[in-house]
């Protein structure tokens, strides 16, 4: 598995180095921050032959981790794991005039450790027409549903992504405001295994340059999977979304998310009621040559004391790489984090408090340095298990190779809590570092 996760690091600077000597198109930027509704790059697209552009998208990434593992991301002290991530995604985007487009987009995703896993897929492919006026929007096929901030609804995209065999209609009655109505069916391959159907309603309605509010209301009846805690139920999620700027150096969001629904499964846990959110705070000081930002952030979701009686009250948001939760994989979501103890039996800690603080700055236009880290709580454990969880630190180093490659390297360490020494005799502390290379083109 060594000589594995250094061929990734051979990999990654060979897909680089072919890279540095592309020449320069649109960049669409790495898949882990997404923008809606930039405006486009006026800079030549050397792969676009009149209405037909072809794309590429690769991600490369070698990891290494000790007391944990990528076969079911649980806490193994004593242990560790190696793996090679390779994520190849080739489109074509057809786009004749201003109210069509087609696009078709597979996927080549492949992970090699102790059990390789190989598969090919259409990961998008739909049609999308709208009116001259741009009034109504329909777009039917598979694709994603990425909306805000992605604490509901993203892509997951540090892995195999996540996408719908769906139907979208997008609708601007007036100026300022958009409204969503779609409804879907999830992919299994594209999902972690996740399988069941999405439906929802999301509306944005922007007062101005600086401030934006979106309210939505989702139905999930998706089972569980590798990213997705359900157990076949549907739960309604009703939400709404306030970002804005304040001045010239501060930015904010609010999200919270109030959840009800029903377990389908003969128990007597059968109703939901849940709730779970987060505020954040992102300040630009704007000093010296170089930009930097610091960010603060609360997020939290609620707990439930018992798995069996009563009404069930643990908030599930999808595993989806939200930025809030880390990026060691330790915590999936807000619904909380399983240990296994010596005996092989599960201890949950159900619903997290989850603080993040963090920053980064530009060391020079192709250089940027983050680090960032985050403290979990849990807010019900089983009688005698610590509430805390832990504290997580990731620092990245970005390289920016040319306008469409960019490596990153990344060491990061959990520090676990009580949780996982009164669940599993170990407090021992998780270590993961990684190198990966993004292409986009």
């Amino acid at each position: 598995m060594v000589r594995k996760t250094t061929g990734a690091a051979l990999m990654v600077l060979a897909v680089a180095g072919t890279a540095m000597a592309a020449p320069d198109g649109e960049a669409e930027g790495a898949p882990v921050v997404v923008e809606q509704g930039a405006a486009g790059s006026e800079e030549k697209e050397p792969l676009r032959f009149g209405p037909l552009k072809a794309g590429l998208d690769v991600m490369i990434r070698g990891e290494s981790t000790r007391n944990f593992n990528f076969s079911d991301y649980t806490f193994t002290p004593g242990s560790g794991d190696d793996q090679l991530l390779v994520r190849v995604r080739p489109s074509l985007t057809y786009n004749p005039a201003d109210y069509f487009t087609a696009r078709v987009e597979g996927q080549w995703y492949a992970t090699y450790n102790d059990e390789d896993f190989d598969k090919i897929r259409l990961y998008q492919g739909y049609m999308e027409g709208s009116l001259p006026s741009k009034k109504a929007t329909l777009r039917a096929g598979r694709q994603e549903l990425v909306y805000g901030s992605t604490f509901m609804l993203g892509g997951d995209s540090f892995f195999d992504g996540l996408s719908y065999d769906a139907v979208k209609l997008g609708v601007k009655p007036v100026e300022p405001l958009t409204v969503d109505f779609f409804a879907g069916k999830y992919t299994k391959d594209n999902s972690g295994g996740i399988m069941g159907e999405l439906y929802g309603v999301y509306g944005t309605y922007a007062a101005g340059d600086d401030l934006a509010l979106d309210l939505y209301g989702l139905l999930d009846t998706g089972g569980e999977g590798l990213t997705h805690d359900g157990k076949n139920e549907r739960t309604y999620s009703v939400g709404a979304r306030l970002a804005g700027k304040v001045g010239k150096l501060a930015s904010f969001e609010v999200e919270p998310v109030f959840q009800f629904g029903r377990h389908i499964e003969d128990s007597s846990h059968h109703h939901i009621r849940a709730y779970g959110g987060h505020a954040d705070l992102t300040i630009d000081p704007a000093i010296g040559r170089y930009s930097g930002v610091g960010f603060i952030s609360y997020a939290f979701g609620s707990g439930d004391s018992d798995g069996a009686k009563g009404t069930f009250s643990e908030f599930h948001n999808p595993n989806n790489d939200t930025p809030l939760i880390g990026d060691m994989s330790v915590i999936g979501d807000l619904s909380g984090v399983t240990a296994v103890d010596s005996g092989g039996n599960e201890v949950h800690a159900s619903g997290l408090h989850a603080i993040t603080l963090g920053g980064g700055v530009d060391l020079s236009d192709k250089v940027n340095i983050s680090l960032d880290g985050h403290y979990f709580r849990a807010v019900k454990t089983p009688a005698g298990i610590s509430k805390d969880i832990g504290f997580e630190t990731n620092l990245i180093l970005t390289y920016k190779v040319t306008e469409q490659v960019s490596l990153l390297a990344g060491a990061n360490r959990f520090f676990t809590g009580g949780f996982f020494r009164d669940a599993t005799g170990s407090g021992k502390d998780i270590n993961y570092g990684y190198l990966q290379v993004q292409a986009t083109f």
